[in-house]
Parts: structure tokens; C-alpha cells; sequence
């Protein structure tokens, strides 16, 4: 199972020195550490303490990067919440005589949005990873909804921004997000390397409200 391995060795690089200066973490080779860890000996049997070991951080930095072993799956968002923030925000304040049909034009912010999330991660392999852990473990399934949360608040004042009503707003945010994670987790359970045809045809399903701003 391709679970973002590291190969052996490159735990060394969580922490990186310069000369006079205090150690920094890279947070993302952390994760990559854990990934592997938990492929390895299982989600359960892993404990904060071995991956700290494994990465050579010492426990009290690993927690204040990453608070729970969820924490380690989930993480990674940031730069693919904001990314896709900046091309909503883009699009909220475009003048809308310079996109295409309404309908269009809002489906078209939200997938240009969700495709512009995959090119800010910096290794699909390791989010394959995540999510494969995600599918397996219901306990990290659960944290969607809040782990989600700052794409779902971003997404519906865009959507409010286009003319589309709080109330269908919330509707479609809810089957934006839903249909996107389905999405990525369909990918994330085979072998392909873009899962941007997966967000492209998840995203087809949806239907806009005809009404326009001010109607």
C-alpha cells in the first residue's frame, strides 16, 4: 500500500540546524515519519513517543506541531485551505460581467478552487497516505466536518458573493465539500497519480441555483 513512505534515513531531515540558531521542524517530513510508522505497526500501536523517537524531535516539539496522532493525519491542510481561499476570494470579487453563464461561472470558481488545492500540496504520496487511514479508521473519518470547516466558511461567502441565497448556500457548500472528499478518497483508494479527473468529475454533479445577484 503507498502510504507516503520515507525511505530510511530521511527521519534525520524533521530537524534541521543552522549555525547560532535554534532547531526547526519541517512538519511535513514529521508526518511523513508517522505515515510510515503507522503503515509499518499499525495506527494503534504507534505511539507519540515513537514517531518523536523516529524523527529525532523530542516529544515536547512533536506536540506543540501536532497535539494527536489525528492531528498528524489531518495536518497538511493549511496550504491547500488557502490556495483554494485565494482563488475563491479572487473569483468573489471579479466583476461578474467578465465570467461565464451564472451557473457556469460559480461551478467554475469552485473547481478552479478545488484543483488549486491539489497543486499546493507537496506530496501527493503522503496524502494518499492520510487518507488511506482516514478510510480504515472511523475515529479520524469523524474530524471531517471540523477539519473541513475553513473551506466550508470560504466556499459559502463566495457563493453568497455570486447572489445565491445563505440558505442554498449552505445546501451547496455542504454537497461542494462533500462531493470533493469523495472525491479524494476514491482516489486515494487506487493507484492513479493526478486526482484532479476525480475532483473534475465529482464536481459535474452539482447544480446552481438560477438566480442571479440582485434577483
Amino acid at each position: 500500500m503507498d502510504t507516503g513512505e520515507m525511505p530510511s534515513g530521511d527521519a534525520k531531515h524533521a530537524v534541521a540546524r543552522s549555525t547560532g540558531r535554534p532547531a526547526t521542524i519541517d512538519p511535513d517530513v514529521v508526518a511523513g515519519v508517522a505515515l510510515r510508522l503507522f503503515a509499518e505497526n499499525g495506527y494503534e500501536r504507534t505511539s507519540m513517543e515513537d514517531i518523536a523517537r523516529e524523527a529525532g524531535i523530542g516529544r515536547k516539539s512533536l506536540y506543540r506541531y501536532f497535539p494527536s496522532k489525528a492531528d498528524l493525519v489531518w495536518g497538511g491542510m493549511e496550504p491547500v485551505v488557502e490556495a483554494s481561499g485565494q482563488v475563491l476570494e479572487s473569483a468573489r470579487t471579479a466583476d461578474p460581467s467578465d465570467g461565464d453563464t451564472f451557473d457556469g461561472g460559480i461551478l467554475a470558481g469552485l473547481r478552479a478552487a478545488a484543483i488549486a488545492g491539489v497543486s499546493a500540496i507537496p506530496d501527493l504520496s503522503v496524502t494518499r497516505g492520510r487518507l488511506r487511514l482516514i478510510a480504515e479508521h472511523p475515529e479520524l473519518a469523524s474530524r471531517s466536518y471540523d477539519a473541513l470547516a475553513p473551506q466550508r466558511e470560504r466556499a459559502r461567502l463566495y457563493l453568497v458573493a455570486q447572489g445565491i441565497s445563505e440558505s442554498a448556500a449552505g445546501y451547496l457548500c455542504a454537497a461542494y465539500l462533500g462531493a470533493t472528499f469523495e472525491a479524494w478518497m476514491q482516489w486515494a483508494a487506487g493507484t492513479d497519480a493526478d486526482p484532479v479527473p476525480y475532483l473534475i468529475e465529482a464536481l459535474g454533479v452539482l447544480r446552481v441555483p438560477a438566480v442571479r445577484p440582485g434577483g
